[in-house]
């Protein structure tokens, strides 16, 4: 077993126990990462609706792919994790 290329145990942790679902937080700390936002600001609208455009343009990419008999597809899933705020 190559133990250099072991998970460490923090990302297990977080793996087991995710976060709680904030789009709007997401959006926000990623446009704060880039300078857009000053940490803690809100975002305008307009930028939220652009991540929604985002997220619906990729979740109609997922559609494609997953069964609907083992619990949907992809685009499901991020619509669900990203779209609904």
């Amino acid at each position: 077993m190559d133990l250099t290329k072991a998970t460490p145990r923090a990302a297990l942790d977080e793996a087991a126990a995710p976060a709680p679902r904030d789009p709007r937080g997401l959006f926000a700390r990623l446009a704060a990462e880039r300078g857009l936002i000053k940490p803690g600001d809100p975002l305008d609208q307009s930028v939220v609706d652009l991540c929604l455009d985002v997220v619906e343009a990729c979740a109609k990419i997922g559609d494609g792919y997953g069964d609907p008999e083992a619990g949907g597809n992809a685009g499901e899933h991020i619509r669900f994790e990203l779209g609904d705020l």
